[in-house]
């Protein structure tokens, strides 16, 4: 196994503050980033660091920015799904209307290194006993508890590595195409140790290719080390990642791979390897799909849900309250929804879900006649506060959990990439699967002529859309897909003002709007990059 070290040589200090000067570059940081050398000196500093590292999952910047769940707000915004009629504060406007200013694409761009360095210190931890950890791995038998531990935990950071370079390529490269991608094209930089201890003030940009296999070569090492060393350990939380988790992490990014007849790894392409990734974890039983009965009942706010695979516990100590996934969108809490910025489904969405005439998930979101229209009344709540909107009766605790994976998305991933494939018949077996627990109790007839309808390409393709907006609303996976395999989208009226607007990514134009230029903090003092940033703000 080829072993790579990254560390982030460039670091934001602070997620709401932008970088100046060369400060960007700064080898050796000072403040809350501590040195290779101070953190080998830790004691316990491998488990330490990555619940450090996962708190980046929900630490607090801002109204709108507070980790994962406000970029997959962005994601849901931008890409039209998730409406916004009103906006009094001002949060996530900028989104709602379609455009970018720098100091959003910096906050990703920043996020997403600012883990990558983190878990290059913990991979640096390990480097005396990586070794070990392998021949361990590859021998079997019963390890010594540090080997074990450091394992485990090992894993863990190579698994948040490759998501998080999975998650820059999806943010700030062109969409690519299913059958056909570009991946020589220039995509990110990767920073190293080495470039580091070298004096390297900037690394260049790798291609599309080259990062994906940064990111296959991460998740793959990991999905082995966390099935291996899972029985010595005990999971602490379903914030850790275990492997079932690495295993959708390496699935989705393989969705969003692109290129059909791009060999990736032992004969396969992209797409049967995210097949076989999600059939795993469909296939292994640890998580259930959501059953029809429990649609209404969880609030979607509730980590020990069987169906969760990832998540965070959220607790007086971890809570951001007001800005927050909830305090943004759920109109039981006292903040921003309830005080008349309310985030809904758009409005033609929610008709197609209408149309559709069996399908039960339309009871998770408001009519477009009632209080608060379109808001998801049925989804991300307090079950506690579900019939109440008075703001001086609404809930004022903020405890709601964070959801990061549901296992609903493997069903999602395996129906895409059979259909990829050309394989239409267990495209709709996995859909069939997921939607035979979301049909209205005597609408079975309108359910089976919809699933008899789905009998060739384009049919199977609208399903999968159709479900991914529906099932997965207001989780983050929109942009991508409309980027796969949407290209256009005809939005609703309940948008401040791109009401009835037809997004279009196959125009250069729009294009750019669903994709992040790199920041100038870097483009302007990376040498190895130089200056590619329009400062222009795209409306």
């Amino acid at each position: 196994m080829k072993k790579a070290k990254y560390i982030l040589a460039s670091i934001v200090m602070g997620l709401g503050l932008s970088s100046c000067g060369d400060s960007f570059l700064t080898q050796y940081p000072d403040g809350g980033v501590l040195l290779e050398e101070q953190f080998v000196e830790l004691p316990d500093n491998l488990q330490g660091s990555i619940l450090g590292i996962y708190s980046k999952l929900y630490e607090y910047g801002g109204h709108d920015t507070f980790g994962k769940r406000s970029l997959d707000m962005y994601s849901d915004i931008q890409s039209g799904d998730m409406a916004m009629k009103k906006s009094s504060y001002g949060w996530f406007e900028n989104f709602e209307r379609g455009y970018y200013y720098a100091y959003n694409r910096s906050y990703a761009w920043s996020y997403f290194y600012e883990i990558i360095n983190l878990t290059n210190l913990c991979d640096i931890a390990v480097t005396d006993q990586v070794e070990e950890i392998l021949k361990t791995l590859a021998e079997g038998g019963d390890p010594s508890d540090e080997i074990a531990a450091n394992g485990y935990y090992y894993g863990q950071i190579l698994a948040m590595r490759g998501w998080a370079y999975a998650n820059l390529l999806d943010i700030y490269t062109d969409p690519r195409d299913k059958d056909v991608a570009d991946l020589d094209v220039d995509a990110i930089p990767v920073y190293t140790g080495t470039d580091v201890k070298a004096g390297t003030l900037g690394a260049p940009l790798s291609t599309v290719g080259e990062v994906y296999d940064r990111i296959y070569e991460d998740l793959s090492e990991a999905i082995e080390l966390l099935d291996f060393f899972a029985p010595f350990n005990q999971r602490s939380s379903k914030l850790e990642i275990d492997a079932d988790v690495a295993r959708l992490m390496l699935a989705y990014a393989m969705l969003n791979h692109g290129d059909k007849n791009a060999i990736i790894a032992d004969g396969k392409n992209c797409y049967t390897i995210a097949l076989e990734q999600a059939q795993a974890v469909i296939n292994g039983g640890k998580y259930p799909l959501l059953k029809y009965k429990d649609l209404f009942s969880t609030g979607f706010s509730d980590v020990s849900a069987a169906n969760w695979m990832w998540g965070q516990d959220v607790t007086v100590e971890t809570t951001t309250a007001l800005g927050s996934f909830f305090g943004q969108v759920d109109i039981h809490s006292y903040s921003y929804a309830a005080a008349g910025d309310t985030k809904g489904i758009d409005s033609k969405l929610y008709e197609d879900i209408e149309t559709m005439g069996w399908d039960a998930r339309l009871g998770w979101f408001r009519s477009g006649s009632e209080k608060f229209p379109y808001c998801p009344d049925g989804k991300f709540y307090s079950p506690k506060y579900k019939h109440v909107t008075a703001l001086d009766k609404v809930d004022r605790d903020w405890l709601c959990d964070n959801v990061f994976m549901r296992v609903e998305s493997a069903y999602l991933i395996a129906a895409e990439a059979a259909w990829s494939n050309d394989d239409y018949t267990t495209a709709v077996s996995y859909l069939q699967a997921l939607c035979d627990e979301r049909v209205i109790p005597g609408e079975e007839t309108a359910y089976n002529a919809w699933l008899a309808s789905l009998t060739g390409s384009e049919a199977v393709k609208e399903a999968i859309i159709y479900n991914w907006r529906v099932e997965m609303w207001g989780e983050g996976y929109s942009m991508q897909m409309l980027r796969r395999l949407q290209k256009q989208r005809t939005l609703g009226t309940n948008h401040l003002s791109r009401g009835d607007k037809t997004l279009d990514i196959t125009s250069s134009a729009e294009a750019e709007q669903f994709q992040c230029q790199i920041p100038t903090s870097e483009t302007r003092y990376n040498p190895n990059i130089g200056s590619k940033t329009n400062l222009q703000n795209n409306n």
